[in-house]
């Protein structure tokens, strides 16, 4: 049977007819045709049938001969296909992201084995005829003939979806060999670009790269998923230089990091989290933190206006206010507390306040919950503020002063 996206396709963007789908959403085999003409004796209808007829017999005999080609006997053949003056042809590609999968199966705990064959096959497609006639159909064909020969269920998925997701609105791969194999594509497409200086300008993008970008961040986090990124693309880089291509490694690791960051700050915007929030959370950490930048900005957006989070707010305005002034005055802060030197409750109450918050996080894990940390942090309201109304800060003793 022909798969149901080449019937669409030759339908839809040859014929400019409309294919029809049934309450299940099958494809059913009728079509409607628009003619700005009367047809009583049915001959426009009758037209038009001989002529799907015909393109949809030249592409289930496209789709019988490719799907009979070996796909593993056809990837040395993508050496005769260029991928980009510089990034050298599509074979060169394939190696490199099979082996940025092998690294990424590490960290998400499949088979390595699995991954490898997928990445080695996911661009063979490329050279079918029914991608060269229709090619919006990369990959969807090459999970088609994984299927039909007999490769394994999640690695056909993985060839199908790993073009996956096209910007903010497309589906995204949720299973783990489509996730590994789409970050590993778009990772190398990035470093590659960025390497060879054509990253996009501010009014142009030729290569799609902030879409891709983008891409990249919702893998991560609508698949809630960490990864190491900056070893990730100093990875990639060490394998474009196996193949002699060799790029200024700490130059492209700073300006792709900041371009990455960049595409997160307009997903969080996407999902209307505050300006500011967005600016504290992204400018405080890398690209490797992006599901924890994620997730805490959405906790804070959430309870912004909350009492609990309006007296961690409190908190942190005014004990950086002194902090800042004392740094401004030059005085050293040893950044340490001897309690041997404590001279009333409140220094011992807001120590012990203190001691709670570190145990406590020192005790979460990658699962932490968000809201939960600033309501615990929220709890020292009481102890900061009798600190700061109760004990003099400037102390006369100067090895006070250093170590309060």
């Amino acid at each position: 049977m022909i798969p149901k996206e080449i019937l669409i396709i030759t339908m839809q963007n040859h014929q400019k007819y409309f294919p029809t789908f049934d309450k299940k959403k099958n494809l059913t085999n009728n079509f409607f045709v628009v003619a700005d003409t009367k047809d009583p004796k049915g001959f426009v209808k009758l037209g038009n049938e001989r002529v799907i007829e015909a393109r949809l017999s030249d592409a289930e005999f496209f789709w019988r001969r490719n799907r009979s080609q070996n796909l593993v006997k056809q990837v040395s053949k993508l050496k005769n296909i260029n991928y980009f003056k510089g990034l050298g042809s599509y074979f060169d590609k394939v190696q490199r992201i099979r082996k940025l999968c092998g690294l990424i199966s590490d960290e998400m705990l499949i088979s390595k084995e699995k991954i490898e064959i997928a990445s080695s096959i996911c661009k063979v497609d490329l050279m079918s005829d029914l991608v060269g006639e229709f090619p919006e159909l990369q990959g969807i064909m090459g999970g088609y003939f994984a299927e039909a020969q007999g490769f394994d269920k999640e690695i056909s998925l993985a060839v199908t979806e790993h073009y996956l997701p096209i910007g903010m609105d497309s589906i995204i791969p949720k299973k783990p060999y489509s996730v590994a194999l789409s970050i590993s594509d778009k990772l190398d497409s990035l470093v590659g670009f960025f390497g060879i200086k054509l990253k996009p300008s501010s009014s142009k993008d030729p290569y799609a790269l902030r879409r891709m970008a983008i891409s990249l961040v919702r893998l991560i986090i609508e698949n809630n998923k960490s990864f190491k990124l900056r070893d990730l693309i100093n990875y990639s880089c060490t394998l474009y230089k196996e193949q002699s291509f060799e790029f200024d490694v700490k130059i492209l690791q700073k300006d792709l990091s900041k371009f990455i960051l960049e595409r997160l700050k307009n997903y969080l915007k996407e999902k209307q989290i505050r300006n500011d929030i967005i600016e504290s959370s992204a400018n405080t950490s890398n690209i490797d933190e992006i599901l924890k930048v994620f997730k805490k900005s959405l906790a804070l957006n959430k309870n912004i206006k909350k009492d609990f989070c309006q007296d961690v707010i409190s908190i942190y305005k005014r004990s950086s206010n002194i902090l800042v002034s004392e740094k401004q005055n030059s005085s050293e802060i040893i950044g340490s507390v001897d309690p041997g030197l404590f001279k009333n409750d409140f220094e011992k109450n807001l120590y012990k306040r203190i001691h709670d918050i570190r145990k406590y996080f020192s005790s979460i894990d990658k699962s932490e919950n968000y809201e939960e940390s600033l309501k615990t942090l929220s709890l020292a309201k009481n102890e900061v503020n009798a600190f700061f109304d109760n004990v003099v800060v400037n102390d006369n003793d100067p090895i006070i002063k250093k170590t309060d």
